[in-house]
């Protein structure tokens, strides 16, 4: 009786492990999340909480994150590579080795004050959501226009307008992000309406009832029948093979089902998006090597590179503002 028990446990366990989980997966309208590391010291602690606000009053498709990095100048272990005749690789090549880990999902902002230059990265999944090009340009423009406004402030001027170069960037992305929806590489959608689930998945569901059903009918009547009969007797094989082939036989069911109908992952896990720290890769989240790209500079008043020439600025298509870069002169 006892192994009986154990193989009761067994059969239990691997229908939760085949069973598709239904309630796991990361879907409907949640929160957005900001992330800024200003290490250039850029915005004041209010602007910064009323842009989280923003993000996170507001709801998405299995959630968004945006980040902000402030540099006040290039570190010193990328100055060596830095060259004014190749800006825009540069800057686009720092981002994208550093938009790792926590910084990997959404879109990825980079400012850098000496030079000063904006670097927008938008990894695939938002472009997928419609997030396009010309989008992460405008957003681009948000920084780079603000802060080359600030640059010609003063104090708490100077303050206020870097502060609602932020605000408004945040602005723009929740308005622009919010009621699209999150698509996989084939541009079918990744997940079905909240409430119901999609036609298709709601009849895996029903298959999947009805498999769990069946099985627990042919476990009771092998059950039965193993109590009553001699071990070996009618039936072939015994009752611990024909128990575990029906295990067998349920995983492959469970397995088919998956494949099928997308119900999730085959043990339990959820498909991880933008607000849960998963990977969620076969969206493109987190990949902005496959993604878009934007990036302009020009002085956002941050010293030696630029000395405050607007005039021979305003080249947006990321060239050389020239006037102290790095690389003229090597002035640090």
């Amino acid at each position: 009786m006892t192994n009986y028990l154990v193989l009761l446990g067994t059969l239990l366990v691997g229908g939760l492990v085949a069973v598709p989980a239904f309630g796991s997966k990361v879907t409907g309208q949640l929160p957005g999340s900001l992330r800024v590391h200003d290490e250039a010291g850029l915005f004041s602690d209010g602007a910064v909480r009323e842009a989280e606000t923003k993000l996170s009053d507001a709801r998405f498709d299995h959630g968004f994150q945006l980040t902000v990095d402030t540099y006040q100048e290039i570190p010193a272990d990328r100055r060596a590579s830095y060259d004014p005749a190749r800006k825009a690789d540069f800057f686009r090549d720092w981002a994208r080795s550093v938009a790792t880990g926590d910084k990997a999902r959404g879109i990825y902002v980079l400012i850098c004050m000496k030079p000063g230059y904006t670097q927008v990265l938008v990894d695939v999944e938002t472009e997928n959501r419609g997030f396009t090009k010309a989008k992460a340009t405008e957003l681009r423009d948000i920084f780079d226009a603000g802060l080359q406004e600030a640059a010609k402030l003063e104090g708490a001027a100077r303050t206020a307008r870097r502060d609602k170069t932020l605000t408004d960037a945040a602005a723009y992305v929740v308005r622009e992000i919010t009621g699209t929806t999150v698509v996989d590489r084939t541009g079918q959608a990744a997940a079905a309406d909240a409430a119901g689930g999609g036609f298709l998945s709601g009849i895996g569901g029903w298959i999947c009832i009805g498999l769990c059903g069946l099985l627990a009918v042919w476990f009771f009547i092998g059950l039965f029948r193993a109590l009553s009969s001699p071990a070996g007797g009618p039936g072939g094989g015994g009752f611990l093979s024909g128990l575990l082939g029906g295990l067998f036989g349920a995983m492959a069911g469970m397995w088919l089902y998956n494949t099928l109908f997308g119900g999730g992952s085959l043990f339990g896990g959820s498909d991880a998006y933008a607000n849960d720290g998963g990977g969620g890769a076969d969206t493109g989240a987190g990949d902005f090597a496959g993604g878009t790209d934007a990036g302009t500079g020009g002085d956002y008043g941050g010293g030696d590179y630029g000395g405050g020439d607007f005039g021979g600025g305003g080249d947006f298509g990321g060239g050389d503002y020239g006037g102290g870069d790095y690389g003229g002169g090597g002035d640090f």
